[in-house]
């Protein structure tokens, strides 16, 4: 083997923490008891895209959808994280035969915990045509993130086409962000859009756009002539400042790439001009981490961490895509600070205390 693919498994030594050495040993291992302790190297999933992962009661989650599992929605479960990339897919939803309600084209689920239920909203079309894209929900029948769901149906966004949807709770209100068209009778152009919510199905009034791509680092010229928003992931920072992940250029080539907006503070989300873009990437793409995007948020034993998929080699489009996932910080100012993208050449190591980022070598050229 060769490049990048090579490296994965190396047997590698990391410094972490307060001076303790921790050697790499190829496959995942774990700690039982108390704080999660576990050392792996990315990516952890070799096949996927836009994950969504949560820590839970011990357990680890990752729902995944689209061609990789054949339009389905499947949760891989572990007690580490390391170990995701051998659970066995468990399939918590069937897309039905076309023509019918998300019968194809099933994209970014998305796996929440919402009050006591756990929700997955996901993309889905009805046939062939892109312009039926819609959003889509399932909810568990009780506190287990494995399932079963119960399908809800369409949510009834306004504006008709939507992509990567995800709901957030701000301030004792309710909001859903969305990739949407900046004018639904054009598919060139996607926004970020926001709308408020009476609860986790419906929305009150209008729409608005946050984020329309502008500028030159999200507006990279590609084969099929798209300017592209898409994938919101809010965050909200310690000191409840609400800041917002997204993703930027065209997934399926090398372009692609992480911005970050920031809400003013005690802001209201609905104002369009509360919101401030980052200048350029936030996660900036590293040799055997190329063009990282669409990501999720989870959190280890009190710590943040963020989800996201690259490429290994450069020119892969979708099918080279695999799961990443590395920790970060907040600064002072409660603004999220996420390094740079990890390559298989940075074990990371969690030693049941605060995770360090390891150092990764820069992309050649």
């Amino acid at each position: 083997m060769t490049g990048w693919r090579g490296v994965l498994g190396l047997v590698i030594a990391l410094l972490v923490g307060s001076g303790m050495t921790i050697t790499g040993i190829g496959a995942p291992n774990a700690v039982a008891d108390g704080p999660h302790s576990e050392q792996f190297t990315n990516p952890i999933l070799a096949a996927g895209a836009d994950p969504s992962m949560s820590y839970y009661r011990g357990r680890f989650h990752l729902v995944q959808g689209d061609f990789y599992n054949n339009d389905n929605i499947v949760i891989r479960s572990a007690d580490t994280l390391g170990g995701l990339g051998q659970a066995e897919p468990v399939v918590v939803w069937e897309h039905p035969a076309c023509p019918a309600p998300a019968c194809t084209k099933v994209w970014a689920p998305e796996l929440e915990h919402i009050g006591d239920r756990w929700w997955i909203y996901f993309a889905g079309q009805e046939d062939e045509r892109n312009e039926t894209h819609r959003m889509y929900a399932l909810r568990s029948s009780d506190d287990d993130p494995t399932g079963p769901y119960e399908f809800l149906g369409k949510l009834d966004l306004p504006g008709g086409w939507g992509i990567d949807g995800v709901y957030q709770e701000y301030r004792n209100a309710g909001y859903f962000f969305w990739s949407c068209l900046r004018d639904p009778e054009d598919t060139r152009v996607q926004d970020i859009c926001a709308v408020r919510m009476s609860d986790p199905m419906t929305p009150i009034g209008d729409r608005v756009s946050i984020a329309t791509p502008t500028a030159g680092w999200e507006t990279v010229p590609n084969d099929a002539g798209l300017l592209i928003n898409e994938a919101p992931q809010p965050l909200v920072a310690p000191n409840g400042r609400l800041f917002m992940t997204f993703s930027a250029n065209a997934s399926f080539d090398d372009t692609y790439r992480l911005g970050l907006l920031e809400l003013a503070q005690g802001a209201d989300p609905m104002n369009p001009k509360s919101w401030t873009k980052s200048g350029g990437p936030i996660l900036p793409g590293t040799s055997g981490a190329i063009a990282p995007g669409h990501n999720g948020f989870l959190t280890i034993d009190g710590h943040p961490w963020i989800a996201y998929h690259a490429r290994l080699e450069s020119g892969t489009g979708w099918a080279g895509r695999s799961i990443r996932v590395q920790p970060f910080t907040f600064a002072a100012n409660g603004r999220p600070q996420f390094g740079m993208a990890l390559g298989p050449d940075a074990p990371l190591v969690i030693d049941g205390r605060d995770p360090k980022q390891p150092e990764s070598r820069p992309a050649p050229g």
